[in-house]
Formats: C-alpha cells, structure tokens, sequence
C-alpha cells in the first residue's frame, strides 16, 4: 500500500493544459511536472513528460491552469465559525422578521442563559432599511443575551440581557475609539459601533473553545477550496479564543485537516506574546503582518472620511486610533521585526496611516518593508503618490463595486466619490503592488468574482461605475496570485508557476483571458491542486477532515 510519503515521491505530470503561469520569463506553457510537493518543470508535454521518467500522467483534456489563489485578506477561522452562528445577512432574509425567525430557533435549541451569537445583518438591505433594536431581539430571546454582528463586523447589535451582563444602561458613555448608541431617554439602543464599543459585550462572551475551533478551520475548507483558494492570509487572529486560534491552526496542519497554506496576522493586543515575527514559520503555516484597525467601514458610516457622508452631512465616521497610538503601535511592531498591515478605508483614515508609516520608516528605515494597507477603499490620487515613494503597498477589497457601488452613490458617498473606490487602474498605473480579496465572511470568497469586479467594475443593478478604474483581466489574476504572494513576502515560493516553486494551481473549465469579460465569474474551478495533492474535484472535497462538535 502507497503511504503519502511514497506518492509524494512519485513524479505526476499534468498534461494538455492552457496553463497561465504568471512567470514574465515563461507566460504559457501547456504541462506541469510536479515531485514532492513542488514543480519540477514547466512547459510543453514533452518537456514535462521528459522530467518525470514513469511518471503519473493526468490529462486535463486542454483546460486552464493558473497559480493557486492567494486569498489576501480573509478572516477564515471567523468564517468557519460563522456556519454555526444565526444567519442574520441578506439574503436570505428579507426582513426582520426573518431574522427573529433564525434567531427564535437558536432560542428554542438553547438552554437558557446561553449567550446566541448571530452574523451578517445589513441595515441598508433589510427592508425595514434601519438597524436591529434591543427589542427586536428582545422580542424573541429573552432569557439569551443575544449579539448579532453586522455584514461588515465594525457594528454589532445587542439584546437587554447582553447590555446587562455589559454593565451598560441608560445615559452609557462611549469608549474612546468607539460609540454605544443611545436612544431619546438616554438608553442603549442595542447598536454598537467599532471594537471599542464592541468589546464591552465581547470580554462577557466565553471565549471559543479548542475543539470549536478545530471545527470552524474544518467547515470554512470547501468554502475555499471549491473555488481554488490554495493560501489564505487570516487578516486578524486571536479574536474567538485568543491564543488558542494560533495553536487550533498548528493543530489543523498537524493533523492534515488543513491542506490550505496559511499566513495569521496576529492582532496587535497580542504581540507581547509572541517571541517570533513576521516570516516565522514554515511554507505551510507561518506570521504574517501586525494587524491594526484605524476605523471602521464606509457601509457602517464608521470609515473615516475627510468629508462628510453623503447621506448624513454632518458625520465624517471615527478613526478608532489616534494619530499618535498610530505611531506608538507602529513602532512598536517595527521594532519587534513585524510586517505592518493595517485596516484603512476613509481617506482620512489612509492619510493618517500612511502619515504614521512615514514617521516609523524615517526613525527606522527598511528598504523592503512591504507595509500593507488593508482595503484601501478611498485612496487618493495623491495619496496613491505618497504609497508609491513609501513603497507601500494594498489589498485592494475590489468587490465593494458590486455589492455596494449603487448605495455608494445613493446613499454613503455621492455620485462624485463612489466612482474611486478602489482605484486599481490609478494604483497599476504607479506600479504599486496589491492584491485583491474578498474579506470573506463579509462577501462570499470567489477569487474569480473578484476578478471580474476589477475588469468590469459593475454594481448590483448593473451599472459601471468608475470606468476608468478598470484594470486587464492578466492584471487582476497576477493580483490574486504572485502579488498577493509578494504582499506577504511569499513569491519566492508560491503565485506563480516556475520550476522549484510549490505545486499550488487551480484547473479551470475555461479561461479567463479567452471568455467574454462579462463570464469571468461564472467559469467552474474543476481542480484545486495544494502541493501537488488534488484536494478539490469536480464539484466534491477530495480531502476529509474530522467532525470534531456536536
């Protein structure tokens, strides 16, 4: 009988493909030879086929092969966790009513007292168009606290039993970097904005447990590998279990339930606890950034603006760190040897990280820091500027043209600023690096979506915004592989296909530098390949990982 050690000595080679290789020096090949886990050669099938003497040989009957997908800014763990969680988003539900319904079933299965956690409620989607009261909640929980995280996890809203394990009551005081919303006599609400806010009922919720969480890295798998996700960059671990997140993730890859390469950005309240940096780890598991937050997301009306909403002239949002935590926090990690990345979607949220990155790199300089901006969603032309002398870099959350360009330009932003956001073509044209993500649970992970999002830029209903922001199909696919791999110091070895780099590719059922630019996000993945092993298949996980909770 074959052990894994013996297949893995066995050449395969990969044959009769239109293979995408993101390698300048070779763009095309048409097979792959693939040995211990990493690329042998790359080129055409005689090429491939003479590197593998008594080779395996798996014909892909002249499909598309690309890089693996390098998932830069995901929140996997929390995703995983999520499935079990009462499913507040829409859709599928349409009302609040539906989302009473989710959360009475949990009611009903729950012993009393036991804390009901719900996510992805959207207030401009629901049709009531309004946030979810103490009462609603209330109405159907009364004997749960009840907290239920909004689509874009910078709101969240909380039930009278939960306000009062929190300590919060009427005339509440709102923490600095954060706001608990009052109604006209003084009492909470139930709405809650930012972490600070957040963590007042967070720190009352028991923190997840090691088998839960082994689970959640088990259920988010097919999530991501159905649609060719090969590396996933985590982009805030340690805020379910604390450090318990970092050793469920170890313990994944340990016992083979996580085929998918990982790089954890460890939240910035952790890094007294770490003896290691950025770059610690091995190709399958390793630290990534620091991760920072300086405000909140433009939907949430918490993204810090230079201007005023559109929608509420006299709100500019909450950059939930101050100028100087900014600097003390970046220099801090700098100092420790971490790679920064840091959440940032107002403008003035992104003027005042790059100011702060600018302060630390001239105290301390670093010739290639790779300093991230997480989302970047409203960079300016001279803000793009400064990011290109700095060399600072993006990870751009490109699908915020479709899912919420129209109410951009309705409601958050205006017609005069929605067309920026996410200004891939401005960032191309200097020669930034970035990538692009999906922040997944916030949109579904579907690197192809996000593909098309950068070459089309349609909303919801249709419309283009932001033409000249598009950029070329070849463009946004390197975003999601070799430069998604550079943004983390990883394209030595993965994101793009060469020979000596790990066996990380994605078969297609088309391609997408052939089709209409309108398909791209409906072409089918056949086979997601990690390290040469096939892990996804025509539609079903070739790898099973244990049921490990009821």
């Amino acid at each position: 009988m074959a052990t894994e050690s013996d297949t893995r000595d066995v050449t395969t080679v990969f044959r009769n493909a239109r293979i995408h290789t993101m390698d300048r020096r070779r763009p095309q090949a048409e097979a792959l030879a693939v040995r211990g886990g990493r690329l042998l050669a790359v080129g055409t099938d005689a090429e491939a086929a003479a590197a593998g003497r008594a080779a395996r040989v798996v014909d892909l009957g002249g499909r598309t092969v690309v890089p693996g997908f390098v998932e830069s800014h995901c929140h996997y763990l929390m995703t995983g966790l999520t499935l079990r969680q009462a499913d507040a988003r829409t859709p599928p539900n349409t009302t609040i009513a539906d989302v009473q319904g989710r959360i009475a079933e949990f009611a009903r299965r729950l012993p009393r007292g036991q804390w009901i956690l719900g996510w992805g409620y959207d207030d401009t989607l629901i049709a009531e168009a309004r946030a979810l009261s103490r009462q609603d909640l209330d109405a159907v929980a009364p004997d749960h606290p009840v907290y239920v995280r909004h689509v874009s996890g910078h709101l969240s809203y909380a039930n009278s039993a939960a306000l009062r394990l929190a300590g919060l009551g009427r005339g509440a005081r709102s923490p600095e970097g954060g706001h608990v919303v009052l109604d006209a006599l003084g009492d909470p609400t139930g709405e809650l904005h930012e972490r600070a806010a957040q963590a007042l009922v967070n720190r009352h919720i028991p923190p997840v447990e090691m088998p839960a969480l082994r689970q959640a890295l088990s259920d988010a798998l097919p999530l991501f590998a159905r649609v060719g996700v090969t590396s996933i960059h985590d982009a805030l671990v340690g805020m379910a279990g604390g450090l318990a997140d970092f050793h469920a993730y170890q313990a994944g890859v340990a016992d083979g339930d996580l085929p998918l390469r990982a790089t954890l950005f460890p939240a910035y309240t952790l890094s007294d606890h770490f003896m290691f940096h950025s770059g610690f780890g091995d190709e399958h598991l390793r630290l990534g950034p620091l991760k920072h937050v300086a405000d909140g997301s433009i939907q949430g009306h918490t993204a810090a603006l230079c201007d005023p909403y559109f929608d509420r002239p006299g709100l500019r949002g909450l950059q939930v760190l101050s100028d100087k935590e900014l600097v003390d926090r970046f220099r801090d990690a700098h100092a420790l040897g971490f790679q920064l990345a840091t959440h940032g979607n107002g403008d003035a949220a992104i003027e005042a990280i790059l100011d702060a990155y600018e302060t630390v790199l001239g105290e301390e300089p670093k010739p290639d820091h790779r300093f991230r901006i997480e989302h970047c969603q409203m960079a300016t032309e001279a803000q793009l500027d400064r990011m290109q002398r700095l060399g600072v870099m993006a990870s751009f959350f490109a699908v915020h043209t479709y899912y919420w360009g129209d109410r951009h330009e309705r409601l958050f932003l205006g017609p005069g600023r929605a067309h920026r956001i996410d200004p891939l073509a401005s960032a191309l044209g200097r020669e930034i690096h970035f990538a692009l993500h999906s922040d997944c649970p916030v949109t579904p992970v579907a690197p192809l979506m996000s593909v098309w999002s950068a070459v089309n830029r349609v909303t919801r209903e249709g419309r283009v915004i932001g033409p000249e922001q598009r950029i070329a199909v070849g463009d946004a696919l390197r975003a999601f592989t070799l430069d998604a791999a550079y943004l983390a110091f990883e394209d030595g070895i993965k994101g793009s296909l060469a020979p000596g780099k790990l066996a990380d590719f994605v078969v297609l059922e088309r391609d997408p530098l052939a089709v209409p630019l309108e398909d791209i996000r409906d072409i089918a993945v056949a086979q997601t390949v990690v390290g040469g092993e096939v892990v996804y298949a025509d539609g079903a996980m070739t790898h099973t990982t244990k049921e490990r909770t009821a």
